[in-house]
Protein backbone atom coordinates (compact mmCIF):
# COMPACT_ATOMS: atom_id res chain seq x y z
CA UNK A 1 0.00 0.00 0.00
CA UNK A 2 1.53 3.55 -0.77
CA UNK A 3 1.74 6.48 0.94
CA UNK A 4 -1.24 7.45 -1.06
CA UNK A 5 -3.32 4.95 0.30
CA UNK A 6 -2.92 5.18 3.63
CA UNK A 7 -6.30 6.77 4.01
CA UNK A 8 -7.71 4.15 2.91
CA UNK A 9 -6.49 1.73 5.47
CA UNK A 10 -9.72 2.20 8.08
CA UNK A 11 -12.43 1.82 5.12
CA UNK A 12 -10.47 -1.08 3.81
CA UNK A 13 -10.59 -3.15 7.22
CA UNK A 14 -14.35 -2.31 8.04
CA UNK A 15 -15.10 -3.39 4.35
CA UNK A 16 -13.55 -6.81 4.83
CA UNK A 17 -15.52 -7.53 8.16
CA UNK A 18 -18.71 -5.81 6.29
CA UNK A 19 -18.86 -2.73 8.72
CA UNK A 20 -19.46 -0.10 6.18
CA UNK A 21 -22.45 1.05 4.79
CA UNK A 22 -23.33 0.67 0.60
CA UNK A 23 -22.72 3.53 -0.65
CA UNK A 24 -19.08 3.15 1.17
CA UNK A 25 -18.59 -0.08 0.09
CA UNK A 26 -19.17 0.51 -3.32
CA UNK A 27 -16.01 3.11 -3.30
CA UNK A 28 -13.78 0.53 -1.72
CA UNK A 29 -14.62 -1.83 -4.45
CA UNK A 30 -13.77 0.73 -7.27
CA UNK A 31 -10.68 1.58 -5.31
CA UNK A 32 -9.37 -2.30 -4.84
CA UNK A 33 -10.08 -2.33 -8.84
CA UNK A 34 -8.22 0.26 -9.47
CA UNK A 35 -4.78 -0.11 -6.77
CA UNK A 36 -3.54 -3.21 -7.49
CA UNK A 37 -1.30 -2.90 -4.02
CA UNK A 38 -4.33 -2.46 -1.98
CA UNK A 39 -5.88 -5.04 -3.84
CA UNK A 40 -3.11 -7.38 -2.56
CA UNK A 41 -3.49 -6.21 0.92
CA UNK A 42 -6.83 -7.15 0.68
CA UNK A 43 -6.13 -10.93 -0.21
CA UNK A 44 -3.35 -11.21 2.51
CA UNK A 45 -5.94 -10.37 5.54
CA UNK A 46 -8.85 -12.29 4.04
CA UNK A 47 -7.30 -15.37 5.49
CA UNK A 48 -7.23 -12.91 9.02
CA UNK A 49 -10.93 -11.83 8.90
CA UNK A 50 -11.71 -15.89 7.87
CA UNK A 51 -9.84 -17.66 10.98
CA UNK A 52 -11.15 -14.89 13.78
CA UNK A 53 -14.78 -15.40 12.25
CA UNK A 54 -14.38 -19.17 13.65
CA UNK A 55 -13.88 -17.99 16.99
CA UNK A 56 -16.57 -18.67 19.30
CA UNK A 57 -18.20 -15.12 20.14
CA UNK A 58 -18.58 -16.38 24.31
CA UNK A 59 -15.12 -16.86 24.87
CA UNK A 60 -12.96 -15.66 22.30
CA UNK A 61 -12.09 -19.27 21.65
CA UNK A 62 -12.54 -21.45 18.20
CA UNK A 63 -15.97 -22.66 17.46
CA UNK A 64 -15.14 -26.26 17.43
CA UNK A 65 -14.45 -28.38 20.04
CA UNK A 66 -10.05 -29.90 20.24
CA UNK A 67 -9.86 -33.17 17.77
CA UNK A 68 -11.63 -36.26 20.30
CA UNK A 69 -13.65 -34.53 22.37
CA UNK A 70 -17.19 -34.05 22.67
CA UNK A 71 -18.62 -30.32 23.32
CA UNK A 72 -19.78 -29.87 26.67
CA UNK A 73 -23.55 -30.01 27.47
CA UNK A 74 -24.98 -26.57 27.57
CA UNK A 75 -27.93 -25.13 30.41
CA UNK A 76 -29.92 -23.06 28.44
CA UNK A 77 -30.26 -20.02 30.80
CA UNK A 78 -33.30 -17.84 30.42
CA UNK A 79 -33.87 -16.00 27.39
CA UNK A 80 -33.24 -12.71 27.44
CA UNK A 81 -29.98 -13.01 29.37
CA UNK A 82 -29.04 -15.22 26.86
CA UNK A 83 -29.91 -12.83 23.83
CA UNK A 84 -28.43 -10.30 25.61
CA UNK A 85 -24.96 -12.09 25.93
CA UNK A 86 -24.93 -13.15 22.90
CA UNK A 87 -25.20 -9.55 20.79
CA UNK A 88 -22.41 -8.40 23.59
CA UNK A 89 -19.90 -11.00 22.53
CA UNK A 90 -20.64 -11.24 19.15
CA UNK A 91 -20.32 -7.12 19.02
CA UNK A 92 -16.87 -8.26 20.98
CA UNK A 93 -15.93 -10.95 18.17
CA UNK A 94 -16.67 -8.08 15.37
CA UNK A 95 -14.50 -5.98 17.13
CA UNK A 96 -11.70 -8.04 17.17
CA UNK A 97 -11.39 -8.76 13.53
CA UNK A 98 -11.65 -5.20 12.69
CA UNK A 99 -8.94 -4.43 15.02
CA UNK A 100 -6.72 -7.37 13.74
CA UNK A 101 -7.49 -6.49 10.28
CA UNK A 102 -6.62 -2.73 11.02
CA UNK A 103 -3.57 -3.68 12.72
CA UNK A 104 -2.44 -6.06 10.09
CA UNK A 105 -2.99 -3.11 7.57
CA UNK A 106 -0.92 -0.99 9.31
CA UNK A 107 1.49 -3.59 10.17
CA UNK A 108 2.10 -4.37 6.43
CA UNK A 109 4.75 -3.69 4.42
CA UNK A 110 4.15 -0.64 2.39
CA UNK A 111 5.35 -0.47 -1.16
CA UNK A 112 6.96 2.20 -3.47
CA UNK A 113 5.23 3.61 -5.23
CA UNK A 114 6.71 5.69 -8.92
CA UNK A 115 5.21 6.85 -11.69
CA UNK A 116 6.25 7.41 -15.59
CA UNK A 117 4.90 8.90 -18.42
CA UNK A 118 6.90 9.01 -21.85
CA UNK A 119 5.75 11.60 -24.33
CA UNK A 120 6.98 10.45 -27.98
CA UNK A 121 4.86 7.36 -26.99
CA UNK A 122 2.23 8.10 -25.04
CA UNK A 123 2.76 5.37 -22.74
CA UNK A 124 1.71 6.15 -18.80
CA UNK A 125 2.60 3.71 -16.41
CA UNK A 126 2.44 3.49 -12.54
CA UNK A 127 4.54 0.58 -10.17
CA UNK A 128 4.39 -0.34 -6.48
CA UNK A 129 7.69 -2.43 -5.60
CA UNK A 130 7.53 -4.49 -2.64
CA UNK A 131 10.80 -6.50 -1.03
CA UNK A 132 10.14 -10.07 -1.07
CA UNK A 133 12.62 -12.97 0.18
CA UNK A 134 12.97 -13.81 -3.39
CA UNK A 135 13.56 -9.91 -4.66
CA UNK A 136 11.59 -7.88 -5.46
CA UNK A 137 7.61 -8.11 -6.52
CA UNK A 138 6.22 -5.57 -9.00
CA UNK A 139 2.51 -4.59 -9.61
CA UNK A 140 2.75 -2.45 -12.47
CA UNK A 141 -0.36 -0.63 -14.27
CA UNK A 142 0.00 0.85 -17.96
CA UNK A 143 -2.27 3.02 -20.15
CA UNK A 144 -1.75 4.35 -23.43
CA UNK A 145 -0.18 0.92 -25.22
CA UNK A 146 -1.28 -0.08 -29.05
CA UNK A 147 -3.82 -2.36 -28.61
CA UNK A 148 -2.53 -5.80 -28.63
CA UNK A 149 0.91 -4.75 -28.28
CA UNK A 150 3.06 -7.67 -26.94
CA UNK A 151 5.13 -5.66 -23.82
CA UNK A 152 8.33 -7.05 -21.74
CA UNK A 153 9.21 -5.62 -18.66
CA UNK A 154 12.66 -5.15 -17.56
CA UNK A 155 14.35 -4.07 -14.20
CA UNK A 156 17.24 -2.30 -14.42
CA UNK A 157 20.27 -1.98 -11.95
CA UNK A 158 23.94 -0.68 -11.84
CA UNK A 159 24.61 -4.49 -12.06
CA UNK A 160 23.02 -4.94 -15.43
CA UNK A 161 18.91 -5.90 -16.60
CA UNK A 162 16.72 -8.74 -15.83
CA UNK A 163 13.00 -9.83 -17.18
CA UNK A 164 10.33 -9.71 -14.74
CA UNK A 165 7.50 -10.24 -17.03
CA UNK A 166 5.90 -10.62 -20.41
CA UNK A 167 1.95 -10.03 -21.30
CA UNK A 168 0.51 -8.13 -24.07
CA UNK A 169 -1.71 -5.12 -24.18
CA UNK A 170 -5.71 -5.40 -24.16
CA UNK A 171 -7.66 -4.01 -26.95
CA UNK A 172 -8.14 -0.34 -25.41
CA UNK A 173 -4.14 -0.33 -24.82
CA UNK A 174 -4.11 -1.27 -21.17
CA UNK A 175 -2.53 -3.37 -18.85
CA UNK A 176 -2.33 -4.56 -15.38
CA UNK A 177 0.22 -7.09 -14.13
CA UNK A 178 2.18 -8.81 -11.21
CA UNK A 179 6.40 -9.64 -11.98
CA UNK A 180 9.01 -10.51 -10.15
CA UNK A 181 12.82 -10.03 -9.89
CA UNK A 182 15.51 -11.61 -8.55
CA UNK A 183 16.84 -7.76 -7.91
CA UNK A 184 16.36 -6.20 -4.06
CA UNK A 185 14.20 -3.04 -4.63
CA UNK A 186 16.97 -1.50 -3.18
CA UNK A 187 19.70 -2.31 -6.65
CA UNK A 188 16.90 -1.24 -8.87
CA UNK A 189 17.29 2.09 -10.66
CA UNK A 190 14.64 1.64 -12.93
CA UNK A 191 12.14 -0.15 -15.42
CA UNK A 192 11.58 -0.37 -18.85
CA UNK A 193 8.90 -1.41 -20.74
CA UNK A 194 9.71 -2.65 -24.25
CA UNK A 195 8.28 -3.97 -27.20
CA UNK A 196 9.86 -7.77 -28.24
CA UNK A 197 11.96 -5.75 -30.89
CA UNK A 198 13.59 -3.82 -28.06
CA UNK A 199 11.96 -0.87 -28.28
CA UNK A 200 11.72 1.48 -25.44
CA UNK A 201 7.73 2.59 -24.68
CA UNK A 202 8.63 3.83 -21.17
CA UNK A 203 11.33 3.92 -18.50
CA UNK A 204 9.91 4.57 -14.84
CA UNK A 205 12.89 5.65 -12.96
CA UNK A 206 13.63 4.33 -9.35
Amino acid sequence: MSQACTGWRGDIGAYIVGALGPVEAVKVKRHLRGCAACRADYQDLLPVRDWLGRMNPTDGMPAYPPPGKPPLASVRPPRHRARRRWLTATGAVVAAVAIAVTTAISAHPAPHSYRGFDRATGVHGQASLRATPAGTQIDLTVTGLPAGQPCILVTMSQAGAAVAGTWTADYDGTAEITGASAIPVSQLTALHIEAPSHRLLLTIPL
